[in-house]
């Protein structure tokens, strides 16, 4: 796709950020707003007493529990300060693209760092990931063991056998008869142990 081609194509939520708060509300709670604390309807959109127009983070209050919240609460752009208008370019390439879209692309449409672009996009393709349902407990006889998966360490050390360590440590349970379980660890302690054996 040309990138003349690309901009005529562009949504009007990918240019303007009131636009693509509008759209990001409108996907989340279709034609009724509802607190994210108490789940209320009876909330409203802060605004400007004397010009009427939305405030700067476009806030909302709930009438019953007083709480203040934005479409960004709960969601994979909640902890951001990149704007919603990025967030909804990004989304929108992620999902017209066959073959993906890169960081590099998104810094140079949206005008971001590079930093922020790959930030974004390892959020969208956690959110677009599929939801695995959670491993089944084991029972009977269960092997437990926790090996080293990777390459080899860069430099050794006396004091720490995984400083600068480019392995993964994989905590793997198997049932005799079948059923496998394996999950990455961060370190093979007894209490992260503990915890994942039971």
């Amino acid at each position: 796709m040309s990138e003349s081609s690309l901009v005529k194509a562009i949504p009007t939520a990918c240019s303007d950020e009131l636009a693509a708060v509008e759209f990001f509300e409108k996907q989340r709670w279709g034609g009724t707003s509802c607190c994210l604390h108490c789940g209320s309807v009876e909330v409203y959109k802060m605004a400007d007493a004397e010009t009427g127009v939305r405030n700067k983070r476009f806030l909302w209050r709930c009438r019953d529990c007083k709480q203040q919240f934005t479409v960004r609460l709960g969601t994979v752009y909640e902890e951001s300060r990149i704007g919603l208008r990025h967030w909804a370019y990004a989304f929108w390439r992620a999902c017209s693209s066959k073959k993906g879209v890169s960081a590099l692309e998104i810094q140079r449409q949206c005008r971001i760092s590079y930093k922020s672009a790959l930030f974004l996009m390892s959020r969208i393709r956690f959110a677009m990931a599929p939801d695995y349902p959670p491993f089944p407990p084991l029972s009977g006889a269960v092997e437990i063991d926790e090996p080293f998966v990777g390459g080899k360490p860069r430099y050794r050390s006396t004091t720490n056998r995984y400083w600068r360590s480019k392995k993964s440590i994989v905590f793997a349970a198997v049932e005799r008869g079948g059923k496998i379980t394996r999950k990455v660890v961060p370190n093979v302690t007894g209490k992260t142990l503990k915890r994942e054996i039971q």
